[in-house]
């Protein structure tokens, strides 16, 4: 598999020279190739939300680079990004225009990354293409095109989020912890879909979990973050095989940290 995202030596800060000065990303490596679902697990403080940001632009590098495809887009504003780089959020509201239809919010990722000018509207053809993708899902959302988003469950905004992801496929796909918000229930529906979703259209995935059985069941790789850096980097049939025992085992021998519970690999 060839490379898709290189993760160059990032060093990221906060409050720099305050009393309150927080080093939390220190020198962070991470090579991603192209079809790798990445499972990304830490404590609180060990950068994941960081890196997220990093990668959609959000937030700048300090130190390092990031690749993508060979070039650098550690200068690329976040609007540029979002042609190559889709984000799924914790907040199932935070991906979907409350007060727009269902057709209007997808219509709006059609365009992702595009000068949108002063045309608007749902062509026929886009509204089939709509329905093709939400039938997918088997939760009855293409038969609702002209209802309001605010109308839909957590789960159901989170799954049409998830499609709006993927209607444009882009480069990479950034889940940031987007079932944390949602009962057991229907996290397990969400993740299922996600599932379906990323290997359907062969996404490449970094996906944050704060669920320790979603980051071992789901994706080909395991990425664990510690102080800033990465201790465990699990992949392959290692990680099929992997347990919660073994996970916490990994931690403790790569990080030199003796486990009483699992605080600091699930903050």
């Amino acid at each position: 598999m060839a490379s898709l995202l290189s993760i160059e030596g990032v060093h990221k800060s906060f409050e720099v020279g305050t009393v309150n000065e927080n080093h939390v990303l220190r020198g962070l490596d991470l090579e991603v190739e192209e079809g790798d679902f990445i499972s990304v697990i830490g404590g609180n403080g060990a950068g994941k939300s960081t890196l997220m940001n990093i990668l959609a632009g959000n937030l700048t590098v300090d130190e390092g680079d990031i690749k993508l495809e060979g070039e650098s887009i550690k200068q690329v504003s976040v609007r540029k990004r979002a042609k190559n780089i889709a984000r799924v959020f914790q907040d199932p509201k935070m991906g979907t225009a409350s007060n727009l239809t269902i057709e209007e919010n997808m219509a709006i990722a059609q365009r992702r990354g595009k000068n949108r000018g002063l045309t608007w509207g749902v062509r026929e053809k886009d509204r089939e293409h709509f329905r093709i993708a939400l039938k997918e899902l088997n939760i009855g959302l293409e038969d609702r095109l002209k209802a309001e988003t605010q109308y839909l469950s957590g789960g159901q905004r989170q799954a049409l989020t998830l499609v709006m992801a993927a209607l444009v496929k882009p480069k990479l796909l950034l889940l940031d912890e987007h079932t944390a918000a949602l009962d057991p229930k229907t996290s397990a529906m969400v993740m299922d879909l996600t599932q379906k979703i990323v290997e359907g259209h062969n996404l490449t995935t970094l996906m944050i979990t704060h669920d320790m059985t979603h980051a071992i069941e789901y994706g080909n790789r395991l990425v664990m973050l510690y102080q800033g850096q990465i201790v465990v980097d699990v992949r392959g049939e290692k990680k099929k095989n992997l347990t919660v025992q073994d996970l916490m085992k990994l931690f403790q021998e790569n990080s030199g940290q003796t486990l009483v519970n699992d605080e600091l690999i699930l903050g």
